[in-house]
């Protein structure tokens, strides 16, 4: 790997990551911790070629993610950053519309509150139940005797089952969901995303037009009822909809598919948590921090001149990529961060955001792993990969970074893990 070479002063030399564009695929943790040695704020070109600010350090990410000079809203992008991701750098709105992701405040509080209301703690316990139905039925028709894809039959249908759901989405219409979903998460080229959140536009107004007509008492019945009191347009409401498929499916296939991951290439910790399974939680908070789904959240625009760290990022729309995944591991906030551990003293992580943008529906991601881990770890009690780890395939999007499948099987011929200090994921 070349040397970066980026100085500590508050305006560093602009890091070119295009280089790196495979080790960051198949390992960006090493390439951001050694960035983040020389210091926790950098300016870079992307793989893609856009240009913008990495903020790699924990304090400077929390910074970030509440700083009023850093917004969420496009229309505060500069005009490469619309060209590149909305298609049109005089274009300030994506095709689906406005909602709490892309918008400030006070904006931002008025789209939020109804998916606040509808998401409380009851109403998200209330769908254990179907969590548990779902995981049981794809867990049975999990195979003894060959492989199987941790994602494709568990993970997947699973979320997709809750959100759609939650939504209230037929069952005939889940296939459609789940490849709309894929475009936007994964896009082989920018237009991609686009062409897929246009593709959505009528399935969304068809969906709330018949939920308008025979009203139900699910999740998304509930935001639509304080939607209507908040005087949220159709436009504003589709989006939020559009906001909860993503948000709610794609990000919880990889928390569970890399939690999974995790266990089976750090042998110790997943021994240590079949002799404690009251440590499912925390397995799952230690994947969060050690490798979340989505490496950064939503893209921020510098609106105003601001300081992160010594580094003074200028007011001019620059975007500013809030890299999570190198936060949680800086070693001045968790001590041995590249070691996967599930007994670690949990602390705060910001991989569902933090401040105004923590994200709401937190609690059913947490739900939905919390039941289906140790239901499959139950289930197949000499659980392996049915492939060694440097065969798996990673896919990079927008937002997120997931594994392709995840291949295993009940009784695997021995398949050499990595060391408590390799990363998995």
């Amino acid at each position: 790997m070349n040397d970066f070479r980026a100085p500590r002063t508050p305006t560093p030399a602009t890091v070119d990551l295009r280089p790196h564009t495979e080790a960051l695929l198949h390992d960006p943790n090493p390439v951001y911790a050694r960035l983040l040695e020389q210091g926790p704020v950098h300016r870079a070109i992307q793989p893609d070629g856009g240009e913008a600010w990495l903020v790699l350090g924990y304090p400077e990410a929390k910074e970030a993610l509440a700083h009023p000079s850093l917004s969420s809203d496009p229309v505060n992008a500069d005009r490469d950053w619309r060209a590149r991701y909305l298609g049109d750098p005089d274009t300030t709105e994506f095709p689906h519309g406005r909602n709490m992701l892309n918008s400030d405040p006070p904006e931002h509080t008025r789209l939020r509150k109804p998916t606040t209301h509808a998401f409380t703690p009851r109403r998200i316990e209330e769908l254990r139940s179907t969590v548990e139905e779902h995981t049981e039925r794809l867990i049975r028709a999990l195979p003894e005797a060959e492989p199987f894809d941790v994602i494709d039959d568990l993970a997947a249908p699973l979320t997709l089952s809750m959100i759609c759901t939650v939504l209230g989405v037929p069952d005939i219409d889940h296939g459609r969901i789940r490849e709309w979903a894929d475009r936007v998460s994964f896009p082989k080229v920018p237009q991609d995303a686009i062409t897929a959140r246009q593709d959505l536009i009528p399935y969304f107004d068809e969906l709330i037009g018949d939920k308008r007509l025979e009203p139900g008492t699910g999740l998304f019945d509930a935001l639509l009822q304080t939607a209507d009191a908040e005087l949220l347009s159709h436009e504003e409401l589709r989006a939020t909809a559009f906001l909860l498929l993503l948000a709610g499916h794609e990000t919880t296939i990889s928390l569970l598919s890399n939690a999974v991951l995790c266990l089976l290439t750090h042998p110790e910790q997943l021994a240590l948590l079949r002799r404690n399974p009251d440590l499912t939680n925390q397995a799952v908070h230690e994947t969060l921090r050690f490798a979340p789904p989505a490496p950064s959240p939503f893209p921020r625009f510098a609106s105003e001149d601001l300081t992160l760290g010594s580094t003074d990022i200028p007011g001019d729309g620059s975007h500013v990529k809030i890299m999570i995944s190198s936060a949680q591991r800086d070693p001045r906030e968790f001590p041995d961060p590249h070691v996967f551990d599930i007994s670690r003293t949990p602390g705060y992580l910001v991989a569902f955001g933090h401040s105004i943008h923590g994200c709401p529906g937190r609690s059913l991601a947490y739900l939905e792993a919390n039941v289906a881990l140790p239901a499959l770890l139950e289930r197949f009690p000499d659980l392996a990969l049915a492939t060694t780890p440097d065969t798996l395939n990673w896919r990079v999007g927008p937002l997120l970074r997931a594994l392709d499948h995840l291949p295993c099987q009940a009784h695997a011929a021995e398949v050499r893990p990595t060391n408590n200090r390799t990363d998995a994921a």
